[in-house]
């Protein structure tokens, strides 16, 4: 069977730079797919005509991808094109998998045993927190233990040793003993995490000779999607695995890399013909998701980074509507304008935001509304962070202002120069009833300064409680000294942020703690309607994946992106900044029909990413007084014009309410969701008419 038959048999419609990569079998290649190419289509396209065009035996060809859920993925793809009987004869394995896999050849083949697998996630996490406590004599907090393992499966993926683990930041705790400690423990119980995998099968491959030449003796065709988030040990056991056939097919975009934090290491792709000089570059250039406005803007935003193949997205679809900028004062209006959005939402759209914790204030007011959405369980660790607990712990203290133990938690950082022997001291009193703070204003051991700081926090404490929940973080942050101490630290204000918004429902700190543990409950359950067509989803979560709208919220610097870097940027700020703007571009290129991108007028909260997607205007050069676009009192032939021109979706300013947006429209009555948080039902003829209402 030759290609033409091939593709006549089994009814394959490719475009020609997708039949070039089908038909790349021999030799190291590479190829660069765009989002929306048909990638998926190509690989298993690809394996059929190895199977039925080459005569390449099924056991000689292995198939790599980064999770199961891709493997099975793509097995079940070429199922349905090539039969259930050809898929089972195939392998689809994730690369842990395969690393799996070597290590039980190892034991066979060497009659030894190797370390127990830790597959109990409960009982790695545990681990972890006992080696943090024995430590720094504390207890970790749920985030803390999450972010300590996200660092070693960083370490482990990324081969890090010595000096290099010095750079990896652990909070309140050094990370590089930690490590040692960690790593330690596991030797002691014969045990092996899922990351280890990797590091004990390539250290097998690179020991024992036999073992490697019988994996490559075994499999001649090497088949990796997904490139682009395979981490670096990953690639070297691909290398070693692939060195003797030297049939390697890669497949990925750098442009799509977003897991820097779980060390994907995207320069695999860009320095691939480097490692094999003899290699093919091939492109997939071409996408069949998005309209041409969508592909257009995406491609321009993405071509700025530094570190990428000078590829261009080109759109096979027809024009659509232009991408919609949204900008509404600040992220309450944000919130406020996306529960009117999915009220009632007819067309699929995804909401994207860069992290779980942006949601938190949206989830909180659909739930609070009753109004439906889709969204997947997510594990949050926001409710446990230190610095939500450090925030709930103070208004608990203003509760509850003898309490010993909340007050060693937080006495050191409220700067009121507090030592640690004063704190010990005071709880005694907190004990016999006593207010701790009154009781160290007055105690004679305590400095002047430290005494009318102790007086001033509990004049807060006592005013926060009866503020709006809002206005309670505000002055702990502010006022009390907490944001200086976090500062001092380095640490993330963008917590604080988060519970501000959510304070700014209750009318009160005590309930804003019940508030958490009800959100909580929430957040845990995931999805309230899994038929809504309004979905929540972070970026990370979408890729892959296609809505017909999207909506990109926060989009603003600090948010979205998280980082900015410096003029002169090191090499791995300057790495960090472009994975944001892929995180961005993935964000986008999610949209098949509509896009739009959330912004905000607020002082501090520009968007240089916005700016780029929609550059400003050009004043014209000219004299002439600008023409306004507005209505006179008796031009009824212009009123009726423009009252054609309002349909849902158009923006338009009121002389009273300000800007807004149209959201529905029955004859001459539109309903305006206004940028203050204001919705109206405004009679457009007469609006029009007396010059109360003009386009933006």
């Amino acid at each position: 069977m030759d290609f033409t038959q091939f593709r006549t048999k089994f009814s394959l419609c490719l475009d020609e730079q997708q039949e070039t990569a089908v038909q790349a079998v021999d030799g190291p290649v590479l190829l660069l797919a765009v989002p929306g190419s048909g990638k998926t289509t190509v690989l298993v396209t690809r394996l059929g005509y190895m199977r039925y065009v080459r005569n390449i035996p099924s056991d000689q060809i292995l198939t790599m991808t980064y999770t199961v859920a891709a493997a099975r993925d793509m097995r079940q793809r070429f199922a349905a094109l090539f039969g259930e009987g050809e898929a089972d004869r195939l392998e689809f394995r994730t690369i842990n998998g395969v690393c799996s896999r070597i290590i039980r050849y190892y034991e066979q083949t060497m009659g030894r045993t190797a370390f127990r697998l830790l597959e109990d996630g409960s009982e790695k996490s545990a681990l972890v927190s006992d080696i943090y406590r024995m430590l720094t004599n504390e207890y970790a907090a749920e985030s803390t233990v999450k972010n300590l393992q996200t660092a070693l499966t960083y370490a482990k993926n990324q081969m890090l040793a010595g000096e290099e683990l010095e750079k990896i930041e652990a909070e309140g705790v050094s990370f590089p003993a930690f490590y040692q400690a960690y790593s330690r423990a596991l030797r002691e119980r014969q045990l092996m995490d899922y990351d280890d995998q990797m590091v004990y099968a390539l250290e097998i491959l690179r020991r024992y000779a036999p073992i490697l030449e019988a994996f490559q003796m075994r499999y001649q065709y090497f088949c990796v999607d997904e490139a682009q988030d395979t981490s670096r040990i990953q690639h070297v056991i691909i290398r070693l695995l692939a060195g003797r056939s030297r049939n390697l097919f890669m497949v990925g975009d750098e442009d799509q890399s977003i897991y820097g934090f779980r060390a994907a290491c995207p320069q695999a792709l860009t320095q691939f013909d480097a490692v094999y000089p003899d290699a093919r570059v091939l492109y997939m250039e071409r996408n069949y998701r998005s309209t041409r406005p969508i592909v257009e803007a995406a491609g321009r935003f993405i071509q700025k980074n530094r570190n990428r193949h000078p590829k261009t997205m080109k759109a096979n679809r027809p024009d659509g509507l232009p991408i919609r900028e949204t900008s509404l004062y600040d992220r309450y209006k944000q919130y406020e304008y996306l529960c009117r959005m999915a009220d009632g939402c007819q067309v699929e759209t995804a909401v994207l935001y860069r992290d779980n914790d942006s949601a938190l204030p949206l989830l909180d007011l659909l739930d609070r509304k009753g109004i439906p959405y889709r969204c997947r369980q997510v594990e949050s660790m926001f409710f446990t962070n230190r610095v939500v607990r450090d925030l709930t712990d103070i208004i608990c203290f203003a509760r509850d202002p003898g309490n010993g133990e909340l007050f060693m938690n937080i006495y050191y950082k409220l700067g009121a120069g507090i030592s640690r022997s004063l704190a010990q001291e005071a709880t005694w009193a907190g004990r016999e009833g006593e207010t701790i703070l009154n009781y160290l204003a007055e105690l004679p051991a305590a400095s002047p300064w430290t005494k009318k700081q102790c007086r001033a926090l509990q004049t807060h404490l006592t005013n926060l409680l009866a503020e709006r929940a809002d206005k309670a973080i505000y002055r702990i942050v502010h006022f009390m000294g907490y944001g200086a101490y976090l500062e001092e630290r380095g640490g993330d204000l963008s917590k604080a942020d988060i519970l501000e918004a959510l304070g700014a429902q209750e009318p009160t700190p005590e309930r804003l703690l019940e508030r958490l543990e009800e959100l909580r409950e929430v957040v845990l359950a995931g999805s309230r309607d899994p038929d809504s067509r309004f979905i929540l989803s972070t970026i990370h979560s979408s890729k892959g994946l296609e809505y017909q709208r999207v909506v990109l919220m926060d989009v603003a610097d600090g948010l979205l992106p998280k980082v900015l870097p410096e003029k002169e940027a090191a090499d791995e700020e300057r790495e960090a900044y472009e994975e944001e703007r892929r995180l961005f571009y993935v964000g986008m290129t999610r949209a098949k029909d509509e896009l739009e991108i959330v912004t905000f007028r607020k002082a501090g909260l520009s968007s240089s990413f916005s700016q780029e997607v929609f550059p400003p205007k050009r004043k014209p050069v000219t004299t002439a007084p600008r023409p306004v676009l507005e209505v006179k009192k008796r031009d009824n032939g212009q009123a009726a014009a423009l009252s054609g021109a309002c349909l849902p979706g158009v923006r338009l300013v009121h002389k009273a309410f300000g800007p807004g947006q149209l959201e529905s429209r029955n004859g001459d009555v539109a309903v305006i969701a206004f940028d203050s948080g204001e919705t109206r039902k405004i009679a457009l003829s007469v609006a029009l008419r007396a010059r109360q209402l003009r386009l933006e």
